[in-house]
């Protein structure tokens, strides 16, 4: 029995066509209990993991000069190490705000996952008093971060007192760096069986600077209610120095996603469907 060749060809494409028909997607994670997208034949789910922000030096400076006062913004926690000078003032040594990760966005395009952007519950609350480098009471909370991978900016949520107000998804920073990996391949086609993969990332974002200069007068300043010398310790803390590249600090991320394989019914279609022609067409031949 001979098979007619182009009939075997055109088969053929039916058969793979669906392999053919991955097109890059977007999708959102979030790490409700349950939470999961499909995509292009593979299930991700599963997200956890926490970014931590790590106040510069600088801003630390600047925290110590207003005497500023630290509390966490749920879900975060603050991990703060102090010392006590000579005449017993207690000093901030070094701050962070660690924040669960709740939702994460990616690009899949069958091959590669290309994570998109990144996003973080909770923050911190900065309240100051009246002293020599304030005109008085003030606070600030800065919390929800969100990494914007493709135009690398990080925004916040943004409470502030002294007639700043709210300001939600706000623009705040802008990063230099970012270390780590932020695309993962996958094998395009492979099959439920082959069981789920973990993805994990460790990435540092590191140089945070302010997207707009302005908002050191317009949110930090005012909020806090600093005067011209605890303005100056802020500024310093967003003037791009050679000696000074951190600027507000580094935001280090913990990620991890499952990425689980599952068949295509579209691919299944039409291998079936060419298997089934290619069938029929085989006893055509054999009853002549």
């Amino acid at each position: 029995m001979k098979f007619n060749k182009s009939l075997i060809a055109a088969t053929a494409v039916m058969m793979f066509a669906g392999a053919a028909q991955a097109a890059l997607e977007t999708g959102t994670l979030t790490n409700a209990p349950g939470a999961s997208y499909a995509s292009n034949g593979y299930t991700f789910s599963d997200l956890s993991g926490s970014g931590t922000l790590s106040f510069s030096k600088l801003l630390i400076t600047a925290l110590n000069l207003a005497s500023v006062g630290l509390q966490a913004v749920p879900d975060a926690t603050l991990q703060i190490s102090t010392s006590t000078n000579a005449s017993g003032a207690v000093k901030y040594v070094s701050v962070a705000a660690a924040a669960p990760v709740t939702g994460l966005t990616s690009t899949f395009d069958g091959a590669a996952v290309t994570v998109t952007s990144v996003q973080t519950q909770g923050g911190s609350l900065q309240t100051t008093v009246k002293n020599s480098a304030t005109n008085g009471a003030g606070s600030l909370s800065i919390s929800d971060l969100k990494v914007d991978l493709t135009t690398k900016t990080i925004y916040a949520d943004i409470v502030g007192a002294n007639g700043v107000g709210t300001l939600n998804d706000y623009a705040l920073w802008t990063y230099d760096t970012i270390s780590g990996p932020t695309t993962f391949d996958l094998t395009p086609g492979a099959p439920a069986s082959a069981g789920s993969s973990t993805l994990s990332s460790t990435n540092v974002l590191s140089g945070l600077f302010l997207v707009k200069a302005t908002d050191i007068d317009a949110i930090f300043v005012k909020s806090l209610n600093l005067n011209n010398t605890g303005r100056s310790g802020i500024n310093a803390v967003n003037n791009r120095t050679a000696t000074n590249t951190a600027g507000f600090g580094s935001i280090t991320s913990n990620i991890s996603v499952i990425a689980t394989p599952i068949p295509e019914p579209s691919t299944y279609a039409l291998m079936a469907a060419g298997l089934v022609g290619l069938g029929l067409f085989g006893r055509r031949r054999a009853a002549r």
